[in-house]
């Protein structure tokens, strides 16, 4: 968890297929959301572009 910071979101890549998908759905299941998907090097498995936005009442993302 990210706290006491001023940014409006946090973002952070993540490989769809690890952990079976189970990676990516626990980031989810924490209000993140996948918003594009990017394969930064042809030898490199596709990452998911995730977003949470910062909740203004408390500080926290």
């Amino acid at each position: 968890m990210v706290t006491r910071r001023p940014e409006q979101q946090v973002t952070l890549m993540v490989n769809p297929a690890a952990g079976d998908g189970k990676v990516l759905a626990l980031y989810e299941s924490w209000g993140d959301k996948a918003i594009n998907e990017v394969q930064p090097h042809p030898d490199a498995p596709p990452l998911a572009a995730v977003i949470r936005p910062c909740r203004p009442d408390d500080g926290d993302c």
